[in-house]
């Protein structure tokens, strides 16, 4: 058996104190001389000795310069061409500022000595909303950007040697976009895409060569703060998230997990400068809300002692084996109200995560079955390519921009499946029975439908190609949530028995063979599921009445957790057992609602055997 070292890559600490669980805080600093947004700062220097230039006041770019002592900002030598949304990169006596917008856009580059700003040779692409660089004034990296307005974005990136610009490999998502690093070790993330109001999670780091994708932020933003050393520390702050509003938000990066720390004391919507590392920056300028421009600062602490971190594992006092994660947070966690569908529904199917979701088709009053398919962001629902063949009550696997769709009636039972590749659906290889109200899970590539109206229990598994038959559940019957990683890994739970009666059996089927697990505390119809087999969501339903219930599973027991906000039942569900989706469905009425179930990371006693 593998050792935690050798999964992992590190040992387990032993700890004589637990470490604390610590947001850091803002505190308000000295004022900026001029009020602007799309002000750029020197992003690896120091709190203390901070530096702030170009932007726009409102009625004008403009190439003010200041410089911040810890307390108070000074006037400094303007650039030579003023500008807002430039680059910045370097500390206070050694920055520079690439491209920006004049307007038009700008290929100018300057740089600071710590007394005035002299002009070097021009970037390649000009642009602005570059939201930072990374690197120093002798070797910098830029990416992303907009190249015109009102949004033409580019993912293209420069790397300057000290005397020119030389371009290198594009980021893999055309936008404008936050940066912090060093040269060969840098982060871009978030920023907006074409048009100007879509908003982008995408994360991005730099290893000195290319650009390789990673973990997303937890929250949507375009134009934001940015501070950090390297791509294993990074803040960011503030910014626009939508539909347009002003974020108080700060999230902290190290180097695999974004974690929600304490949030800015004013929202800013676009154009705030940053400056500083994750443990200790400056926030400063930006707009506060649509139209007004800001003058204010604010100082970053953070503790440089350790802190928990999401998946941190280690042995308290040298006897008790302690984790911190979401999924001790599990019992805390509660149901919030996010964007209404566009088409209320009911007895839809949905697939993808919390934050980029599809929902498929599904039953109406008017008329019975609807074609309509929809995304969410995180924020809010968007129409997109119908199916071509409208049905309620089918099965769903994958994700917002790769998913399967199976069975359902219409009201004539179903067997087609559609594939949907982010743009457009596609018919391919039929089930071998065609049924509907059964339990679906998995991948666009490895699927699995259980269960159904036929009520004999048929389990058929998919392998990006075909529909195979495979082992009966060992109870007949439908209406039931399932959910689950692949076809060799999925869970039935609920339904209804062929009386009609509400049930609150569950099954784990392991690639071969469904065993019974322990039951739900409370039976129930069509309710929803989210997850995997080692730790699920079960909520909605009825009982003979319609349920708001939740029920939360540990891969070995069901335990009960706070009730949704919408009693309903026909819901559809997906995400995670942490960070769970819940829309459309029937109160008295079909409704559009959607609910998020989100778990915060909480110290919870690891138990081995």
């Amino acid at each position: 058996m593998a050792t935690y070292k050798e999964i992992k890559g590190v040992t387990v600490q032993t700890r004589d104190e637990d470490p604390s669980v610590f947001t850091g805080a803002w505190a308000s600093g000295g004022n900026l001389n001029q009020v602007r947004n799309g002000v750029a700062g020197a992003n690896s220097g120091t709190p203390s000795a901070g530096l702030a230039f170009g932007g726009y006041t409102g009625t004008a770019q403009t190439g003010d310069t200041e410089e911040y002592n810890g307390t108070s900002w000074s006037e400094q030598n303007n650039l030579n061409t003023a500008r807002s949304g430039p680059g910045g990169v370097g500390i206070q006596t050694a920055a520079m500022a690439i491209s920006g917008n004049t307007p038009p856009m700008t290929v100018n580059n300057e740089q600071y000595d710590g007394t005035s700003w002299t002009e070097v040779n021009n970037v390649n692409t000009a642009r602005d909303n570059i939201l930072g660089g990374f690197g120093t004034n002798t070797a910098a990296v830029i990416g992303g950007g907009r190249t015109a307005t009102p949004a033409t974005f580019t993912a293209n990136t420069e790397s300057w040697d000290g005397s020119s610009w030389t371009e290198v490999n594009d980021l893999n998502n055309a936008r404008s976009t936050n940066h912090s690093g060093a040269y060969n070790d840098g982060i871009a993330a978030g920023g907006y895409v074409a048009p100007p109001t879509a908003y982008n999670d995408k994360v991005e780091t730099w290893n000195g060569t290319s650009w390789t994708e990673t973990t997303e932020m937890n929250t949507l933003r375009g134009t934001a703060g940015s501070s950090g050393a390297s791509e294993e520390a990074f803040l960011l702050f503030g910014g626009e998230s939508p539909p347009g509003g002003a974020s108080q938000k700060t999230e902290n990066w190290n180097g695999s997990a974004w974690t929600e720390v304490a949030d800015l004391g004013t929202p800013h919507t676009s154009g705030v400068g940053g400056a500083g590392t994750n443990t200790a920056a400056l926030a400063f300028g930006g707009s506060t809300a649509p139209g007004p421009r800001s003058a204010a600062t604010e100082e970053w602490s953070f503790p440089s002692s350790p802190i928990l971190v999401e998946g941190m594992i280690f042995l308290s006092g040298g006897t008790t084996l302690k984790g911190f994660g979401k999924a001790a947070g599990i019992p805390a966690a509660t149901w919030a109200s996010g964007g209404s569908l566009n088409t209320a529904r009911r007895l839809a199917s949905g697939a993808g995560i919390q934050t980029a979701s599809i929902l498929i088709s599904g039953y109406s009053p008017s008329p019975e079955t609807m074609p309509q398919v929809e995304q969410y962001n995180g924020t809010s629902w968007t129409e997109i390519a119908e199916m071509n063949t409208p049905r309620y009550g089918t099965g769903a696997a994958g994700t917002s921009t790769a998913a399967l769709c199976y069975g359902g009636a219409v009201p004539a039972t179903k067997d087609e499946t559609e594939s949907w590749n982010g743009s457009a659906w596609t018919e391919v290889n039929d089930l071998n029975t065609g049924r509907y109200y059964a339990g679906s899970a998995g991948t666009q590539t490895s699927a699995m439908y259980y269960g159904g109206q036929s009520g004999d229990g048929s389990t058929e598994t998919w392998d990006g190609t075909s529909w195979t038959e495979v082992n009966n559940l060992n109870e007949g019957r439908q209406g039931g949530a399932g959910f689950g990683t692949n076809s060799s890994s999925a869970q039935y739970t609920g339904g209804e028995d062929p009386g009609s009666s509400a049930i609150a059996n569950s099954e784990q089927w392991d690639g071969s063979a469904w065993t019974e697990v322990n039951n739900l505390n409370e039976g129930r119809q069509f309710p929803a599921g989210s997850g995997d087999t080692s730790s699920g969501l079960a909520f909605g339903g009825n009982d003979g009445s319609r349920v708001n219930s939740t029920e939360s599973w540990n891969g070995s027991s069901w335990s009960e957790v706070n009730n949704l906000g919408t009693t309903r039942t026909n819901i559809t569900g997906s995400g995670s057992a942490v960070a769970g989706l819940a829309a459309a469905g029937l109160t008295t009425t079909v409704v559009a609602n959607t609910e998020e179930f989100t778990a915060d990371s909480a110290l919870s006693t690891v138990t081995v055997s």
